[in-house]
C-alpha cells in the first residue's frame, strides 16, 4: 500500500501567546533559580559584590536596595546563568540536562559522605591559638576554684552550722577546714559590706572634675586595667581618651584636676572612633600601649612611655605639652587591612593581641609582638560589624554587628559558639562580666540585656536609656570592686550606673551638655569617667 505525503500547514502563533509562552518561561526561570540560588555562594565584601555585578552586566544597584538585597540579586543573577549552562528548562521548569542528573541519581544510592571545609590556618594563627588555650584554661581553672569556694562559703553561712565538706574534694587539707571555713566566711562578709558602703557612695556621687578635652567631640574613651599588686608608682589611675580631631591624649585620673600627660596630635587623619589602653600586668611598668581605630580604614598601636626631659613643646612635631608632661607617644604599629571604617578597638586580657571590627562585615585579629601582623580574618556577619570585646579568661570574643546580632567566637579552635538575638535594633557595644559566665550587650534601641553563657539564654533586659547607648563597662575585677556594678552611656545625655546583684539602678550621672560618648571607671576609689559631645572629659 502506498503513502500519500501529507500537506501539513504551519501557522504562526499570534502574539499575545508568544507574550504568554514568554512570561510562563521566565516564569519557571525564576522559580528554578530560587532553587538553584539557595546552593551558590556570593561575596560578602560589598566591593566584590559589585564587581561581580558589573562583570555580568547587571545595575550596582537599584532604587532601594541594601546591600543584603543586592546580594540576593546577585546570587539570583548567578543562579540564571548556571541554569542556562545546563540546558533550556522545559515546560515543568526543570532543565532538561538536569532532569537526566535526577533520573541517574535515583537509580543508585548516593553514598558520598558530605564534608565540611575550613580554611587553613597560618603557623602564626596555630601557636596564637595554642598559647590563648593554655592561658585560658589556667585563668578558668583559678576563677572557678574561687567560685567554688564562694558557693561553698556561702552555703556554710546560710546553714549556721559546720559542714565536712571542702569546696576542693582533692584539696588533701581536711585538719583544715575550720580555718578555710572561718577565711571564706570572712570573706563573704567583708564583700557584702564593701558592696553596701559602695552602693552608699554611688548614690551620693556628683561631678567632681571638668577638663576640655579637644577641639572637637570626644569619641572614645578608656581607663588602665590593671592588677592591685602593682607598685604605688604606677598605682594612679591612666585615662587614654580619642577625639574627632584624630588626636589622643593621656590623662592622670587620680585627682578631680584630671591633669594631661601626654597628647599626640593628628594621630589619625580622620575621627578615632575607638581607643583601649593595654592591661597592666608588669610589675613597675612605665611604658603603655594604647590602641586606637579611626574612620580613615586603619588602627594603631602607640607605645606611651615615660619622658622626664621632655620639654613644654617638641621643636619637631610642634605638639602642646602640659607642665607635668611625663610620657610621649610613639607609633609602634600601623594595623592595615580592613577594606571600609573602623568601628572599635579591644586588647585581649593577654595583653599580646588586639581585636579590630569595621564595616566591611568582617573582625580582626592582630599579634603586638610582631609589629601588628594581621593573625586572623574572621567573617561571619552580614552586616557592619560594630562591637568587640573578650573574655575574662581570654577564651571567647563577642561582636556585634547592625542586624541586631550577637556572635560568639571561641578563640581557641576558631569557631562559632553560638549567638543571640533579641535586640531591636543595631548592637552597638558588648562587655563580658567579671564572673566569667554572662555577657551584657547594649546598642540602639536604649536597652541593655545580659546573657547567660551557660544556658545561651537571656537572663535579663534593662530598659536603660531613652536614646541609643554608646558604650557599657564593668566595675573592676580587682580591688574593692568585684565587678559589683555596670556603667552606661547614652545619646540622652546621661550616664548611668547599675548593680549586678539585682540589675537595678544606682545612680544617674547629668552633667554633659548633649550626647554621652563614652564612659568607663577607674580603677580605685570608684570613680567613673564619662567623655561627651561637648568635648569635655568628667570625672564622677
Amino acid at each position: 500500500m502506498e503513502t500519500t505525503p501529507t500537506n501539513l500547514q504551519v501557522l504562526d502563533l499570534p502574539t499575545s501567546t508568544l507574550a504568554e509562552r514568554t512570561a510562563h518561561a521566565e516564569l519557571l526561570l525564576e522559580l528554578e533559580a530560587k532553587k538553584v540560588a539557595a546552593t551558590l555562594d556570593v561575596p560578602t565584601l560589598s566591593h566584590q559584590v559589585r564587581d561581580n555585578l558589573r562583570s555580568i552586566g547587571e545595575p550596582v544597584r537599584l532604587f532601594g536596595e541594601n546591600n543584603a538585597n543586592v546580594r540576593d540579586r546577585l546570587r539570583l543573577c548567578l543562579a540564571k546563568i548556571e541554569i542556562r549552562k545546563r540546558g533550556a528548562v522545559s515546560g515543568d521548569g526543570v532543565a532538561e540536562s538536569e532532569k537526566d542528573e535526577k533520573e541517574a541519581k535515583l537509580t543508585k544510592e548516593d553514598d558520598e559522605a558530605v564534608e565540611t571545609k575550613y580554611t587553613y590556618a597560618t603557623e602564626e594563627l596555630v601557636k596564637a591559638r595554642e598559647f590563648i588555650a593554655a592561658y585560658s584554661l589556667g585563668n578558668a581553672q583559678n576563677r572557678l576554684g574561687m567560685e567554688r569556694k564562694r558557693r561553698w562559703g556561702a552555703n556554710k553561712r546560710s546553714l549556721k552550722r559546720r559542714v565536712l565538706v571542702d569546696y576542693n574534694d582533692n584539696s588533701g587539707h581536711d585538719e583544715d577546714h575550720g580555718f578555710i571555713e572561718e577565711e571564706v566566711v570572712k570573706e563573704l562578709d567583708d564583700m557584702d559590706s564593701n558592696f553596701l558602703e559602695r552602693q552608699k557612695t554611688l548614690r551620693n556621687m556628683a561631678l567632681e572634675g571638668s577638663q576640655y578635652g579637644d577641639p572637637r567631640p570626644l569619641s572614645a574613651i578608656s581607663t588602665l586595667r590593671k592588677n592591685s599588686s602593682l607598685s604605688s608608682d604606677t598605682a594612679r589611675s591612666i585615662i587614654v581618651t580619642g577625639g574627632w580631631s584624630g588626636s589622643i591624649k593621656l590623662w592622670d585620673g587620680s585627682s578631680p584636676a584630671l591633669d594631661l600627660l601626654s597628647t599626640k596630635n593628628m594621630a589619625h587623619e580622620d575621627r578615632i572612633v575607638g581607643v583601649d589602653i593595654q592591661p597592666d600586668f608588669i610589675q613597675d611598668s612605665t611604658d603603655y600601649i594604647v590602641a586606637s581605630a579611626s574612620i580613615d580604614l586603619m588602627g594603631k598601636l602607640w607605645k606611651v612611655s615615660k619622658d622626664e626631659d621632655t620639654p613644654m613643646q617638641d621643636p619637631d612635631s610642634g605638639e602642646e605639652k602640659c607642665q607635668d608632661n611625663r610620657f610621649v607617644f610613639e607609633e609602634a604599629a600601623v594595623l592595615k587591612g580592613h577594606q571600609a571604617r573602623l568601628c572599635n578597638v579591644a586588647f585581649h586580657p593577654s595583653g599580646r593581641y588586639v581585636g579590630t571590627t569595621s564595616f566591611d562585615h568582617t573582625w580582626r585579629l592582630w599579634d603586638i609582638e610582631s609589629g601588628g601582623k594581621e593573625l586572623l580574618l574572621q567573617d561571619g556577619h552580614w552586616k557592619e560589624v560594630y562591637g568587640i570585646a573578650f573574655h575574662t579568661d581570654g577564651s571567647l570574643c563577642s561582636t556585634t554587628d547592625f542586624g541586631s546580632v550577637v556572635q560568639l567566637w571561641d578563640l581557641r579552635t576558631g569557631k562559632s559558639a553560638c549567638h543571640f538575638l533579641g535586640h531591636a535594633k543595631r548592637v552597638l557595644c558588648t562587655q563580658f562580666s567579671p564572673n566569667g559566665f554572662q555577657l551584657c550587650t547594649a546598642g540602639d534601641d536604649g536597652t541593655i540585656k545580659i546573657w547567660d553563657l551557660r544556658s545561651r539564654k537571656q537572663y535579663a533586659s534593662i530598659p536603660a536609656h531613652s536614646k541609643l547607648i554608646t558604650q557599657i563597662n564593668f566595675a573592676h575585677n580587682c580591688g574593692h570592686q568585684n565587678g559589683e556594678y555596670l556603667t552606661s552611656s547614652s545619646f540622652d545625655g546621661t550616664g548611668k550606673v547599675w548593680s549586678t546583684r539585682d540589675w537595678k539602678l544606682i545612680s544617674t550621672l547629668r552633667g554633659h551638655e548633649g550626647k554621652v560618648m563614652g564612659i568607663d571607671v577607674l580603677p580605685s576609689d570608684d570613680g567613673i569617667v564619662t567623655c561627651g559631645y561637648d568635648k569635655t572629659l568628667k570625672i564622677w
